[in-house]
């Protein structure tokens, strides 16, 4: 196999002609930053289990998927689809590529559902910056953080630039990358996995908040290309709690937040958007001078045990064998973070 994509968090893999290999690694990456400076134990194996599980749970539920089946501990294969990345010009991302709707491709963008608002969400302060942004939503009244939506709240973003940017619906009718039908299709199929999942989860006790989602351009069929579910499915791609804890990414992004470097990361964002540059990173390193520093011990050890957890938990509603030891179930991931905030 040839190595075609090394990512943060997975690497890619040319398997045949027609087929990839999604190698999962211990890394984790928060706030856009890419691969950070150490790893997870076990991560890989758990992401691995849960892509796979998720991906057959809906397959069974008539989403169609790039899923092929396992192939190790700690990858998936998966059908390959066309990658065409819009191409910087100056000041802005040329699209021109979709003009005469390829298929086999990737959607070049990213589909983020929200089933219920919490404190801090950042729908909130950006429909206060721009309340007419809630008609392309269709609110007919600005949320809070208390709400909740079903079917989902959908949103897109652009998934190929360097830093991801919201997108209203006039925007993505001058991307020219889907048409309005294919849009309602994108939202539509959005609105059901979310809902598959969020059963999912309720039964073993954990609640979806949101997530995101990502597509690829199938056959055309009447003028109108079919969409399947690509990537991953994972807690690196959806916001859950347990016991009003995060049980996901955001549990990595809580241990960084308010330190040196992630207010940097804002910062840096902040400046590359003024200078109309695309290389916020740079800045933050060179300029602002700071980068991440590694978990501590105790903080790796549990992050470890918060995806073991998960995927064990999954298996067990699934009606699948367990991937980690049985003792490693959500009970016992709790009982761990409680004992570390004891010690702090």
């Amino acid at each position: 196999m040839n190595l075609i994509y090394k990512g943060s968090v997975k690497d890619l893999y040319q398997h045949g002609d027609n087929q990839i290999t999604f190698e999962y690694s211990n890394r984790y990456s928060i706030f856009d930053w890419g691969e950070m400076p150490d790893e997870i134990p076990l991560k890989g194996e758990a992401l691995a289990a849960m892509a796979g599980m998720f991906f057959e749970y809906l397959s069974e539920k008539g989403v169609s998927s790039h899923y092929v089946g396992p192939r190790s501990r700690t990858s998936i294969d998966v059908k390959a689809v066309d990658v065409l990345r819009p191409q910087w010009k100056t000041d802005h991302y040329d699209y021109s590529l979709y003009a005469n709707r390829p298929t086999h491709c990737l959607v070049p963008l990213e589909v983020i559902f929200r089933r219920h608002l919490g404190a801090g969400n950042s729908l909130e302060a950006r429909l206060a910056k721009n309340p007419a942004y809630a008609q392309d939503l269709g609110l007919n009244e600005l949320p809070t953080g208390g709400n909740s939506f079903d079917p989902a709240l959908v949103e897109v973003s652009t998934k190929l630039e360097s830093t991801d940017r919201y997108l209203s619906k006039v925007e993505i009718q001058a991307m020219n990358v889907v048409s309005d039908a294919e849009l309602h299709s994108l939202k539509a199929q959005t609105q059901q996995v979310s809902k598959l999942l969020e059963d999912l989860f309720a039964s073993f006790g954990v609640k979806l908040w949101d997530g995101k989602v990502e597509y690829a351009f199938k056959n055309d069929v009447n003028g109108q290309r079919e969409l399947m579910l690509v990537d991953s499915i994972g807690p690196d791609e959806l916001r859950l709690t347990y016991e009003n804890l995060p049980l996901s990414k955001e549990f990595l992004r809580q241990i960084y937040a308010g330190s040196a470097w992630s207010e940097a990361v804002k910062k840096a964002k902040e400046l590359a958007k003024e200078r109309k540059t695309q290389d916020w990173k740079k800045i933050c390193v060179e300029e602002l001078k700071q980068q991440p520093l590694p978990l501590n011990p105790s903080q790796r050890q549990i992050s470890s045990y918060l995806y073991q957890a998960l995927a064990n938990e999954v298996a067990v509603a699934l009606k699948k064998l367990t991937p980690f030891a049985s003792e490693v179930n959500l009970k016992f991931w709790f009982k761990k973070v409680q004992e570390m905030e004891s010690l702090s």
